[in-house]
């Protein structure tokens, strides 16, 4: 078992389920794909108390982030979120006539703990709200995360180019400590 998955619950004080026993070998494998695709990429596991994010140095953006929810760590913080970069510019730069509009997303949510900086990233603003039917799916799934202090879930970006922006998002949720719950959403 990962050192860092270890980590993440000797801090909640609770032994890792079974359902993880491979999670080392599925975060390799992530990896491995990413730098298949990217190969200049230089990735590093980054452990912040309750969550672990993965994160390519090159092009500046998060490549996995997994954690155990628990209850907000404080209360969103809203001058900050407005002070963070207009995701809604990278998306035009970068898009142009195929740009969304787009909301500052959590890879883990904020209702689950999920904190600011390394965790915001542009996200289609009908998926983050639950607005569109892929949107209420996805808002499910992070309500069922908060609603369940101490759930294992992760939230896994793909990307097509060197941007920030997500083109697809796997969230992964572990029911129980014994069943995956797993969906696909587009971001693009």
């Amino acid at each position: 078992m990962s050192s860092a998955l270890a980590g993440l619950y000797e801090r909640s004080g609770r032994s890792p389920p079974a359902a993880l026993a491979d999670w080392e070998a599925r975060v390799d494998g992530w990896c491995d794909a990413y730098l298949r695709v990217f190969p200049d990429a230089e990735l590093s596991e980054i452990n912040l108390d309750l969550a672990v994010f993965q994160f390519d140095h090159v092009s500046e953006r998060v490549t996995l982030a997994y954690a155990l929810s628990v209850e907000p760590l404080m209360r969103r913080d809203s001058g900050r979120m407005r002070g963070f970069p207009d995701v809604n510019a990278s998306v035009r730069r970068v898009l142009g006539d195929r740009a969304f509009v787009a909301d500052k997303g959590h890879f883990l949510g904020h209702a689950s703990g999920g904190i600011l900086d390394i965790n915001l990233f542009p996200q289609r603003r009908e998926l983050n709200r639950g607005w569109s039917e892929e949107g209420k799916r996805f808002r499910s799934m992070e309500r069922y995360v908060a609603e369940h202090p101490g759930t294992f879930f992760y939230h896994r970006p793909s990307y097509r180019d060197q941007t920030w922006i997500p083109a697809t998002l796997e969230y992964g949720v572990l029911v129980d400590g014994e069943r995956w719950w797993v969906d696909r959403f587009r971001n693009v």
